[in-house]
């Protein structure tokens, strides 16, 4: 039986847009607009959309970076805001992945520090240094690259330091946002296969935000289309990009060549 991990309910996101000169008028924009969906363990979501269309806002609420203005997040059934140790528990469990990696890492600091830090926060027993060793070579790299400061990195190599650091603290979900689109070609395809194989072989379910509909089409099982804060359409990556119900998502698949 399949397991819902995640729920969000009715999510509403509104924000206030204020206009001329004097700003004396404003305008109601709505970034999530009641949407409900349930994330099942194992299975990957893709949100699509294009710019604007409320895809990051709803990560940043999965992720408790911001928070709705209505509406309910439920991780394992319990609403994140009622959890005993929200920030030892579901800020573990649900790990970001954020689109520039260099700017998701302190120049100041060498990988080792960076990752280290989360692993002592949240109680993760064992050696510190065989730890992100270990999880740097899952992703690619060298247990000695954990000497080295983030400049001395490619942007490929960078991105899989953060995944790295993600994956360190165990998580059940990560939230991909936009992960490969500022590598080059050749290097998105290695970092796409990295999260295919930790999907595959360690159930880890990931929330990927792109506006890539290849991308989602390779990693993830369910997409979610998303217009002006709205759900356009919902269901597993085969049928919403293959048979299409929506005139949206028909015209988003014809401007990506057909995916």
């Amino acid at each position: 039986m399949s397991e819902i991990i995640l729920q969000l309910k009715k999510i509403y996101k509104h924000y206030r847009a204020f206009e001329g000169i004097f700003k004396g008028s404003s305008t109601n924009i709505k970034a999530v607009d009641g949407i409900s969906i349930d994330i099942i363990k194992g299975r990957s979501l893709g949100i699509v959309g294009e710019s604007g269309s409320g895809k990051t806002t709803l990560a940043k609420i999965i992720a408790d970076i911001i928070k709705p203005d209505s509406g309910e997040v439920l991780f394992h059934g319990e609403e994140i805001s009622n959890l005993k140790d929200k920030y030892g528990h579901y800020r573990k469990n649900v790990q970001v992945v954020f689109q520039d990696p260099y700017l998701s890492l302190n120049p100041k600091l060498t990988i080792f520090s960076a990752m280290k830090d989360g692993l002592k926060v949240h109680g993760i027993e064992g050696d510190p240094r065989e730890i992100c060793g270990e999880y740097l070579e899952m992703v690619g790299l060298e247990k000695e690259h954990l000497d080295r400061y983030p400049h001395e990195f490619s942007g490929g190599q960078r991105q899989r330091v953060s995944i790295a650091r993600a994956l360190s603290l165990q998580p059940e979900i990560i939230i991909a946002d936009e992960p490969v689109s500022s590598l080059d070609v050749s290097v998105q395809a290695q970092i796409l296969n990295i999260l295919k194989k930790l999907k595959l072989e360690n159930g880890v379910t990931f929330i990927l935000i792109s506006h890539d509909l290849a991308v989602v089409s390779f990693l993830c099982d369910d997409i979610i289309v998303m217009q002006d804060g709205t759900m356009m359409e919902y269901g597993t990556v085969d049928k919403v990009l293959n048979s299409p119900e929506n005139e949206y998502t028909k015209e988003l698949i014809e401007a990506s060549n057909g995916w």
